[in-house]
């Protein structure tokens, strides 16, 4: 990570395990966390504090992937956040949702993932 600066990332995921070990998970590695249970806190938050990545959950209820990514493309303020899409869904199934065409998503994270991988993806996203 780089030194100097610490990094935020913002978590948005719907189940609440899952949105805690991956903030511990960075915390330990000196990233702070913003936490959002869905894309409309998300987008609430985003309001608030711009965040230097979004690990993004694809299946949530409430707002869709598309229009949560949509919505973040609008903003001018936070156009250039990087996002790293997280789910259960196959890389497959995302491409032919389209998830993967907005220019701010950079990668792409199957659950179940190790530590390694996801802290791996977060310091890629922040050296773009």
């Amino acid at each position: 990570m780089t030194k100097g600066k610490t990094r935020t990332v913002m978590i948005v995921d719907d189940e609440p395990g899952v949105l805690n070990l991956i903030a511990r998970i960075l915390e330990a590695n000196n990233y702070r966390t913003i936490k959002a249970k869905d894309g409309q806190e998300c987008l609430e938050k985003l309001k608030e504090e711009v965040p230097d990545v979004i690990l993004l959950d694809i299946i949530m209820p409430g707002l869709t992937t598309k229009e949560i990514l949509s919505a973040i493309e609008k903003d001018s303020r936070v156009s250039e956040v990087k996002i790293i899409l997280l789910s259960a869904v196959h890389l497959p199934e995302a491409e032919e949702k389209g998830l993967l065409a907005s220019p701010q998503v950079v990668d792409f994270i199957e659950k179940s993932f190790t530590m390694r991988r996801l802290i791996d993806a977060v310091e890629k996203a922040i050296s773009k």
